[in-house]
């Protein structure tokens, strides 16, 4: 690897890379071992060598991580530990359900003995001192009662507010099947040092289904069932490698790794062949489905929440085109 983390053309076959070494090192030795080479045996693998090595290997190696780790493990701790804490919550909330309903079991059976004493009762100073007594029992009940409606009442805020906090903070979208916006944000500054150490190129795709068909569709549900078509086939089309998120009021986004420019292009034109092929019916009405694509290059000299907005705009163009599959940000044409 040059200085500043810039790849060498070389001899594929020939690894040159510290990094590259490694990796043709962990790949043997599943291989000699009879390991099957998947995704989550060769991570297995390969922290399992890395113990091995120097402290120094190692620590290079493990700052290279953490660059692709991008603290997913912290979040995920965090998100675990709020829904811990939302747990507890809920079995305090209904303990205290449990103890109200049962104060409220004692009340109903203090009064029937009261009732009962009362009904034997002849003498007038006799009742009063009943009475007097009956009420002394209600209000320490009331009081317990009180007590108990205002631990209901604080454990239900709390629990309600972890229970937002989670929502705000969740990753995925299970409206379809994508990821929030937040991650996909997050997964982009990542990628920018990921680029900032490597030099290679990545590209942000904006989609949405068009205007012209949305607008053929009255019914909210029948436009919710679309965009979760949308969201199916660019889940389809796509490698295991993007990012797919629901940015926005229907506009789907993907970070598109390792990814130039033109490839976004060819992934665009194979993304509308697909639409092209897929229909609906409406009543007896047969639509065809369509979608605008607009595509981003990551770049360094901007922030990440500008190559949205470049994406987003290229979004917009892509709708005055007849013959190109997407559009390109303005910024980007000309590169």
């Amino acid at each position: 690897m040059e200085r500043g983390g810039r790849y060498r053309a070389h001899n594929l076959e020939e690894p040159t890379s510290e990094l590259e070494k490694y990796a043709r090192e962990v790949m043997n030795a599943m291989i000699r071992e009879g390991i099957p080479p998947t995704p989550s045996n060769f991570d297995a693998y390969f922290d399992k060598l890395l113990d091995g090595k120097d402290p120094a290997f190692r620590k290079r190696i493990l700052k290279l991580l953490e660059l692709e780790d991008g603290g997913e493990d912290d979040h995920q701790g965090l998100m675990e530990r709020r829904l811990k804490d939302a747990f507890g919550n809920i079995k305090k909330f209904l303990q205290s359900i449990n103890t109200l309903y049962k104060n409220l079991r004692h009340l109903e059976t203090v009064i029937e003995k009261r009732q009962f004493e009362a009904d034997a009762i002849a003498d007038k100073g006799a009742m009063k001192t009943l009475l007097e007594g009956m009420k002394k029992d209600i209000r320490t009940m009331t009081g317990i009662l009180k007590k108990d409606a205002n631990e209901l009442k604080e454990a239900y805020n709390a629990t309600s507010e972890l229970v937002q906090e989670v929502q705000e903070n969740a990753i995925y979208d299970d409206r379809y099947g994508v990821y929030k916006k937040n991650y996909l944000l997050r997964k982009m500054r990542q990628e920018e040092k990921l680029m900032k150490e490597f030099r290679h190129e990545s590209t942000l795709m904006t989609v949405r289904a068009s205007e012209e068909v949305v607008n053929r569709l009255k019914s909210p549900k029948i436009r919710q069932l679309v965009l979760r078509t949308v969201a199916r086939l660019l889940l389809k089309t796509s490698r295991r490698s993007d990012i797919i998120a629901h940015y926005d009021a229907g506009v789907f986004a993907i970070l598109m790794r390792h990814t130039s420019l033109q490839n976004a292009r060819l992934a665009a034109d194979r993304l509308k062949d697909l639409v092209g092929n897929t229909n609906f019916f409406v009543g007896d009405e047969e639509i065809m489905l369509d979608v605008d694509i607009g595509i981003a290059r990551m770049d360094l000299d901007r922030s990440v929440e500008q190559t949205v907005v470049c994406a987003l705009e290229a979004l917009d163009i892509a709708k005055k085109l007849e013959d190109e599959p997407c559009g390109v940000c303005p910024q980007d044409v000309e590169i």
